[in-house]
């Protein structure tokens, strides 16, 4: 088996270039009067010489050092033939009054041409910048809610990989919606969807792959987040369906599917960033009503009370936040101009911010989970830039990673979350409202029984 970092060969460069374009096996075969198998040796050779686990990866890694070509992959043609990627529903399992949704249709072969295009332009760094539309001086700055890109692109949601696997999707379809496990449920709390801000909640099982609706939240509100400790989960602030910030901190207990309030907010918020850390919650920056701001709050649920902490500058919303080896992360977002790389880290015992290694892109509306010592992007992009791929951070050597993503081109706050062995993708805006659920596997695991001769 060739080893990372031996150099391609010939035959391995025009595949990786077939593979560029969006050629499948069989294609590739095609134009180049070889076997499907030995394509699948060569792809095999060439994911472990640039040290790739997927053909997105690998183009990443092709066009960042120049053995691609950006305007060959873009003119490349693609047949209809084998194009096409089927959508795999979820299996229900019977469960008292289960919710069920149908599955989105796959886009049109023409699309994912299209989108192929894209990935290798954010790969290479291209700033794709959208016209606006100019603001009058001293203008309030309005934040970008559900504003759908001005040259929109429609997502492509398909098989992304063997570590993503779609699941059954949300009965409803919405974004900027609050995610968070409890009981051995992922909740999925308000949001906003096609008719507007929504107070549902519906419950997936991950056991039986199945929804079942719980107990609306009292107040509707979007662009909010949850965090859960215990069987009670905290949903700070949001906004209702005019777009204005509110104050109020509701609470929802998992065993009794029942709703309380807390101490508020010290100011509206909607658009934060929210992270647990030692059974305190944090609110990083978000919409104020007026303006981004780059405050922090901290509530204590023993003292039900909240403090200032340190600002998280820059000013922004649309951030995620996730906790990580006593530490907390506060990655990307959006600052009423465009979307950030910015990756903060915040030590609370310490009361210190320091800068870390920015993501790739720019991304605002993302989630952010730790799993396995490591940290996830999932999600964001749409609106300044695309989404042409996740990415992955190793807090050892302050490093961004490519991983692979279900929906390609745009995918606003999706609810993202970790639960076991597993990271959750729920929901999210592309052009429209999703309903998508998506579980991505970041390792494998293996039982090794030892056999002894006796």
């Amino acid at each position: 088996m060739p080893e990372q970092g031996e150099p391609l060969t010939e035959r391995e460069k025009e595949i990786l270039q077939m593979v560029a374009t969006g050629a499948t096996n069989r294609q590739i075969a095609y134009r180049l009067s070889i076997s499907t198998n030995t394509v699948k040796v060569h792809l095999r050779n060439i994911f472990s010489k640039v040290g790739a686990e997927s053909r997105t990866e690998a183009t990443m890694i092709a066009v960042r050092e120049g053995w691609v070509s950006i305007e060959a992959a873009r003119t490349g043609s693609l047949s209809t033939e084998d194009t096409a990627l089927p959508m795999r529903t979820g299996t229900s399992v019977a469960q008292p009054q289960p919710l069920t949704v149908a599955p989105e249709p796959p886009l049109p072969w023409f699309k994912r041409v299209a989108l192929v295009a894209a990935v290798l332009l954010t790969a290479a760094g291209i700033a794709l910048t959208w016209p606006r539309t100019s603001q009058r001086a001293n203008a309030k700055p309005n934040p970008p809610f559900d504003r759908l890109s001005d040259q929109p692109v429609a997502a492509l949601v398909g098989s992304a990989g063997p570590r993503w696997r779609e699941l059954a999707p949300m009965p409803t379809r919405r974004a900027h919606l609050a995610l968070a496990v409890a009981d051995g449920w992922i909740l999925a709390i308000g949001g906003r969807t096609p008719e507007g801000v929504t107070a549902v909640m519906e419950a997936y099982d991950p056991a039986r792959d199945t929804w079942v609706p719980r107990r609306a939240k009292p107040t509707p509100v979007a662009y909010a987040a949850a965090a859960a400790i215990g069987a009670h989960v905290y949903v700070p602030g949001g906004c209702d369906a005019e777009g204005t910030p509110t104050q109020a901190v509701e609470v929802y207990d998992a065993l009794s599917d029942s709703w309380d309030k807390v101490r508020p907010l010290p100011e509206p918020r909607c658009a934060y960033a929210l992270g647990l850390l030692d059974g305190r919650i944090y609110v990083f920056g978000g919409w104020d009503g007026e303006q981004y701001v780059a405050t922090t709050y901290i509530y204590d649920p023993q003292a039900d009370a909240w403090t200032e902490g340190p600002a998280m500058e820059p000013k922004r919303g649309f951030a995620a936040a996730a906790s990580l080896e006593g530490h907390l992360y506060v990655v990307g977002g959006y600052d009423g101009d465009r979307e950030l790389t910015t990756c903060t880290v915040y030590d609370p015992a310490a009361n210190t911010i320091r800068e870390c290694a920015p993501l790739a892109v720019g991304r605002g509306g993302l989630g952010l989970v730790a799993l396995n010592d490591m940290l996830y992007s999932i999600g964001g992009g749409g609106w300044t830039s695309y989404l042409g791929f996740n990415e992955r951070y190793n807090p050892a050597d302050d490093t961004w990673s490519v991983i692979e993503t279900p929906v390609v081109g745009e995918w606003r706050s999706p609810g993202v979350v970790a639960f076991e062995t597993s990271i959750y993708a729920i929901g999210g805006l592309s052009s429209d409202y999703m309903s998508l659920n998506q579980a991505y596997e970041p390792l494998s695991f293996r039982t090794f029984i030892p056999i002894t001769n006796q």
